[in-house]
């Protein structure tokens, strides 16, 4: 299961296999080479471990210690005072965008300060991370993610306007 995390979970694979993978059905190259399938599982381990917010694969001689993933104090991104995205469900922000000069991830008219430009560009399946879950908790969410191919899931009923359980949750 790690060496298919890995895989899977490399932006080389979907930028090779993308006239495939527009077909259902997850299929996953093996290699032959047992030193790459080795290093590929150990790979595959981390992806797990962060996926699992530190449950699985738990190997702090690996650097992978019990419980969530935490970048060191002083590493850490952090909103400022004068950062602050306003809690108030009016003013929820409808954009998210980076800047690249002061490492801030701007919300709206709030902003996250101390964000590597590598987490602002992380993709997973060819889609920005960031982006994807912030459409589904910015202001405006009538046109899903997913575009017009499939119904809305029943999910984007919650949010904070509505006062649904999901204005309970961490997220």
């Amino acid at each position: 299961m790690a060496y298919i995390a890995a895989v899977a979970a490399h932006p080389a694979f979907t930028a090779r296999f993308k006239s495939d993978l527009a077909q259902p059905g997850l299929r996953v190259p093996l290699t032959a080479d047992g030193e790459i399938f080795a290093a590929a599982a150990e790979l595959g381990r981390t992806v797990i471990w962060l996926h699992t917010f530190g449950e699985r694969f738990v190997d702090p001689g690996s650097g992978r210690p019990a419980g969530p993933p935490r970048l060191a104090p002083g590493e850490a991104p952090r909103v400022p005072v004068s950062g602050a995205i306003p809690p108030d469900p009016s003013a929820m922000p409808d954009t998210l965008d980076y800047d690249a000069v002061n490492r801030r991830l701007l919300v709206g008219g709030g902003y996250v300060e101390g964000v590597d430009a590598r987490v602002w560009s992380y993709e997973v399946s060819g889609k920005q991370v960031l982006r994807q879950w912030f459409s589904y908790r910015k202001a405006n969410r009538e046109r899903p993610i997913i575009g017009d191919r499939r119904p809305p899931s029943k999910l984007e009923t919650f949010s904070p306007i509505t006062g649904s359980p999901s204005t309970r949750r961490n997220s």
